[in-house]
């Protein structure tokens, strides 16, 4: 599963065109490690929608494109970098999709480690009895994780460029978890950012599902309980 969601993003960022210097590296802060363990299922209505934050950053990029070109008339310089254009914004929305795609985690946290298992997709392992970061290095890039305060954080870098940052925090009002991620290629300014928030469920009470996605917006089926 991971070598093809990497050949997957690897082939994706092949067809963006270099703006982003990709996530700062993280300040590390000591602090005692915050209980995450259990089963969690995404809610859709606490969650960052990809497709409204898609739209935004699209009016954002033709609200600077009108101001360049007012510039322009006039004769002035507009200051800003280079534009990512709308075929590259996509791109990116759509690795955010395949990225973010988990529906349910289960995480399993010892005195040593922590394990965040995603549905239909590879897990988030990280060693955190040594100071932070822990380095692993695969043939598909380099991660690094740890704690950096309250939040685990996950720093995978890819091959041309692509980076993946993700960040899960507790809610200390709620009984959730956050789980930011952000996506940045080599060819777009601003990382893709996509916020899930996920509320704990008993796994073995299976009522419906939902999935969200750029072409068809949010799915939901039924299903049948556990006996």
């Amino acid at each position: 599963m991971l070598k093809a969601l990497a050949l997957t993003l690897v082939a994706a960022l092949a067809v963006m065109g270099c703006q982003s210097d990709g996530p700062k590296p993280a300040r590390y802060a000591p602090a005692k490690p915050v209980d995450m363990t259990g089963n969690w299922e995404v809610d859709y209505a606490r969650s960052d929608n990809i497709q409204r934050s898609f739209n935004t950053i699209i009016r954002q990029l033709q609200q600077e494109a009108e101001r360049r070109a007012r510039a322009a008339e006039r004769g002035q310089t507009y200051s800003g970098g280079p534009m990512a254009s709308g075929r590259d914004l996509l791109a990116l929305a759509e690795m955010a999709e395949i990225i973010t795609a988990p529906e349910l985690l289960e995480v399993i946290q010892t005195d040593n480690t922590v394990r965040v298992k995603r549905e239909n997709s590879f897990a988030l392992i990280c060693v955190t009895d040594r100071p932070p970061p822990t380095v692993t290095e695969t043939p598909f890039g380099i991660e690094q994780c740890g704690w950096d305060g309250h939040q685990l954080f996950f720093d995978i870098s890819l091959p041309d460029g692509l980076s993946i940052r993700h960040r899960i925090t507790r809610s200390a009002l709620a009984d959730s978890l956050v789980l930011q991620t952000a996506v940045y290629s080599p060819v777009v300014r601003e990382p893709f950012i996509v916020n899930r928030v996920y509320s704990r469920f008993d796994p073995t009470k299976a009522g419906y599902r939902c999935t969200q996605t750029l072409s068809k917006g949010t799915v939901c089926t039924t299903e049948r309980p556990d006996p």
